[in-house]
């Protein structure tokens, strides 16, 4: 196709002219009617309409292929609703380009091509590599082009209607500031679990409620009172000795990629504003992804800076190019965390896109940072304390149990072992209350292994083998027994009390957060207000515009919080509670810090930069959205259901009925 791209325009339509004469006359002679698709299960080639767009078709294939595309990007399958909905967006583009003349040319396409297939060693272009890889991809030659022709197009267009887009000086300045600013803020973040930890219902209000719903408190499995010694391996580990040889032997043992602080990386996040726009936020994170991949090989960190400050939605870290604040190390107790999928990557490397909390996240491996011995010293006495002391505890706790299976008395042999175990007698002996598997124990937690290891127990005295527990092991005995049935109030008040206070909290969190707003006058009176409703107000120094507000639960953050914060002056307290996702956020700037007007000149110029690419984006976005909605309401886009159906339809058999 490049080399035909090349030719003559005469002679180019002369050939087709002939080709399209051929085809007519052989398809006349040999025809035979085709099979639906949906019938052999090929997809992957179907050319039944999915959907139209002012004539331009979207076939099953077209859907089945893009899907595969999302698919790589994601855990799973999208449905073929998200994913026609892409295809959708991307043919008004190319109607709305056809319709003001900027369809890429012939001579665009070819460039283009020949740009993105050029070997980086400078080897001579290969034409069969070239459309093996592309119908391996795009199942034809010709949807590759038309693919590459769409980019183009679509960039034109982008370019076309958002030239008028313009950042003006005093927006780039108001942009500064809120990114640099800093402030000491009071604040209150409210969720209902908070707003339960402050009620204090009575006896008479929590039977009720038992009563009213006793039947959710049956018990139907057996409960056991268990007493238990308790082998705090910790303590076990206090006695133990480990030396700088010790350490040493440890340190020379590690693997090398062990001995490093973590990997640099760099990021470029794009928000998904809400779920129905999460396909639309795919496709352009999927482009940004390609166009970094084009050249082939690493990608540099100067190229990704480049992009990240243009199109990267996390102010934090858009102006440095992505550039994390500190090298990412391996976290096992957060395996969706985005950032641990650098660990897997090569320097220069890129992930697809990766959705997590409402972002898409492009991340780019940076270079290792090593560690030294002595940077590691404490991390490896740590560890290897804990793996020692685990081994001790373990076969101490054996020794325990031996001793208890004779005496059937925890106490007295806690009193035994006490000093071995650098514990007090006291500190050993535990009992439950009467617990069923699934119940939550104290000093235990729900725990399974505890729930296997009493389960043999069945008579007053018996004494179970070691349980490994958090922080140490259980050597368990049951004291008593009872079968299933209804629960008194007593035994499940703690049950009830929690559920009782929390469909409470509910119903009276904004109630609360509104009374608190209208109580507190200033920043200053923020506190008292809270105190007043049994609400603990919280402080933070130096807060950024964008970071959350708040721990835990009632961590909240968006727009529109960082818009209410930045527009408070000192002293000045939010007029209303905002709501931001489950939280009600009260917030007040007890000290506002603005930003160093000094440095605003070094930044002005990549800080415009980005926010024209933002801004231009939004305005694309929203020509796009009104494009489309022109043609749906002149019945010009039409989506054949029932063929989405069958495209879901988890087998072939499904796909035929």
């Amino acid at each position: 196709m490049l080399r035909f791209f090349t030719r003559l325009e005469k002679t180019r339509n002369l050939v087709l002219f002939v080709f399209a004469i051929l085809m007519a006359g052989s398809l006349i002679f040999f025809y035979t009617p085709a099979r639906n698709t949906f019938e052999t299960g090929d997809l992957s080639r179907s050319q039944e309409v999915a959907a139209t767009v002012a004539g331009e078709v979207i076939t099953v294939a077209d859907v089945v292929r893009e899907g595969e595309k999302f698919s790589q990007f994601s855990r799973g399958k999208f449905p073929a609703s998200m994913v026609i909905d892409s295809l959708i967006n991307r043919r008004v583009m190319r109607v709305e380009a056809a319709r003001l003349g900027l369809t890429a040319t012939d001579r665009e396409v070819a460039d283009e091509i020949r740009r993105q297939s050029a070997n980086p060693d400078g080897t001579p272009f290969d034409q069969k590599k070239y459309e093996e890889a592309v119908i391996g991809q795009y199942g034809s030659v010709s949807a590759f082009e038309q693919s590459v022709r769409d980019d183009i197009s679509a960039r034109k267009l982008q370019a076309y209607i958002t030239a008028g887009v313009t950042v003006s000086d005093a927006e780039v300045l108001n942009e500064y500031q809120k990114r640099n600013a800093k402030f000491n803020i009071s604040y209150v973040s409210l969720n209902p679990a908070d707003i339960a930890k402050t009620l204090k219902p009575s006896d008479d209000e929590l039977k009720a409620y038992f009563e009213k719903n006793k039947a959710s408190y049956y018990i139907n499995e057996p409960q056991k009172k268990i007493k238990y010694i308790f082998v705090n391996s910790e303590k076990i580990g206090q006695k133990l000795a480990i030396s700088d040889a010790d350490l040493k032997a440890e340190w020379d043992a590690l693997a090398p990629d062990k001995k490093t602080m973590g990997v640099e990386g760099q990021e470029i996040v794009l928000r998904v504003p809400k779920p129905d726009d999460e396909a639309q936020v795919l496709g352009k994170a999927t482009e940004l992804v390609t166009q970094l991949r084009a050249k082939g090989g690493p990608v540099t960190e100067e190229a990704f800076a480049a992009l990240a400050k243009g199109q990267s939605e996390n102010p934090a870290t858009a102006g440095n190019g992505g550039k994390l604040s500190g090298p990412v190390r391996a976290n096992p107790s957060k395996p969706d965390d985005p950032y641990q999928q650098l660990l897997k990557l090569e320097p220069g490397q890129i992930t697809d896109p990766i959705l997590y909390q409402g972002r898409y996240f492009i991340l780019r491996r940076g270079e290792t940072v090593p560690k030294t011995f002595e940077q590691a010293k404490k991390e490896l006495e740590v560890s290897l304390r804990n793996r020692r002391a685990y081994a001790a505890a373990l076969e101490f706790a054996k020794k325990v149990d031996e001793a208890l299976k004779q005496s059937k008395d925890p106490a007295k042999t806690a009193a035994e072992f006490a000093s071995q175990a650098n514990m007090t007698a006291g500190e050993m002996v535990k009992e439950t209350g009467y617990v069923k598997p699934g119940d939550d124990i104290a000093d235990i937690g729900i725990s399974s292994q505890f729930e296997e290891g009493i389960k043999p127990l069945e008579n007053a005295g018996d004494v179970g083998d070691v349980i490994p527990i958090q922080n140490g092991f259980a050597l368990p005995m049951l004291v008593d027994k009872k079968e299933p049935r209804d629960a008194d109030f007593a035994e499940v008040r703690t049950q009830v009390e929690a559920a009782y206070k929390l469909e409470k909290a509910q119903s009276q969190v904004e109630e609360i957060a509104k009374a608190i707003s209208a109580g507190a006058k200033d920043a200053a009176s923020l506190a008292s207000a809270a105190a007043a409703k049994g609400i603990t107000a919280k402080t933070k120094d130096d807060y950024v515009i964008g970071t959350p507000i708040g721990e835990g639960p009632s961590a909240a953050s968006g727009q529109a919080l960082s818009d209410a914060v930045f527009a408070l002056g000192n002293g000045q307290v939010m007029k209303e509670p905002l709501k931001v996702g489950d939280n009600w956020v009260i917030v007040g700037v007890t000290q506002r810090k603005e930003a160093d007007s000094a440095a605003f000149a070094t930044q002005r110029s990549s800080l415009m930069e980005q926010m024209l690419g933002m801004k231009r984006s939004t305005v694309f976005g929203d020509y796009l959205a009104a494009a489309r909605q022109r043609l749906e309401q002149a019945g010009k886009i039409e989506i054949n259901k029932a063929v989405l159906e069958k495209i879901d339809a988890p087998t072939a058999q499904d796909l035929t009925e």
